[in-house]
C-alpha cells in the first residue's frame, strides 16, 4: 500500500479511506457474486431436471427455493460476521 505523507508527516486520509472502501467494495461484490451463482445454479439444475423428467415446473420451483434457502444462509453469515466485526471495533475503542 502506497501511503502518502504531507507536511507534518502524517498519513494521507484519503489514501487511506480509499483502500478501505476497495476493499469493502470487494468483499461485497464477492459475496453477491456468490448469492447469484449459487441461486442460478440451483434453478438451472431444477429446470435440466424437468427437461430429463418432464415434471415441468417442479423440479425448478424446488431449485428456486432451495436456492433462496441458500442465499438467506450466506446472508446470515454475512450479517454475524459483520456483527463480530463490529463488537470487537467498539470493544477496542
Amino acid at each position: 500500500m502506497v501511503i502518502m505523507l504531507g507536511n507534518d508527516g502524517k498519513k494521507d486520509k484519503f489514501t487511506d479511506q480509499f483502500g478501505r472502501s476497495a476493499r469493502a467494495l470487494s468483499d461485497y461484490f464477492g459475496i453477491g457474486l456468490q448469492i447469484a451463482a449459487s441461486f442460478a445454479f440451483f434453478v438451472f439444475l431444477g429446470y435440466w431436471a424437468d427437461t430429463k423428467l418432464g415434471t415441468s415446473p417442479l423440479l425448478m420451483l424446488a431449485g428456486v427455493l432451495v436456492g433462496m434457502a441458500g442465499m438467506g444462509l450466506v446472508l446470515m453469515k454475512v450479517v454475524q460476521k459483520a456483527n463480530r466485526e463490529h463488537e470487537g471495533r467498539t470493544r477496542d475503542n
